[in-house]
């Protein structure tokens, strides 16, 4: 499974959002491929992480096959971490 990531600026975050992401992939590593998104290139899924509730993250260039996921601050963790381990 090809997951890219994309940041938002993270102008008013709400919470560390490189700790989310290094929390997702030290929990998911081992079955999912994860890297910074690039444009153009088609994943799997996109993982919109966004610093605050605005969500103003740009994602139009970025191509995903299935879903786009919005990470709107911390609680969507185990929400994100079950989806995912569905797949």
């Amino acid at each position: 499974m090809e997951i890219g990531i994309r940041y938002c600026g993270g102008c008013n975050a709400s919470y560390d959002r490189k700790t989310f992401i290094t929390n997702l992939i030290n929990d998911l590593g081992k079955t999912h491929n994860f890297e910074i998104a690039k444009e153009n290139k088609e994943y799997d899924y996109l993982i919109l992480v966004c610093g605050c509730s605005n969500c103003c993250v740009s994602h139009e260039k970025y191509i995903s096959k299935y879903n786009k996921i919005f990470i709107k601050n911390i609680k969507d963790y185990d929400k994100l971490v079950y989806d995912l381990k569905k797949l």
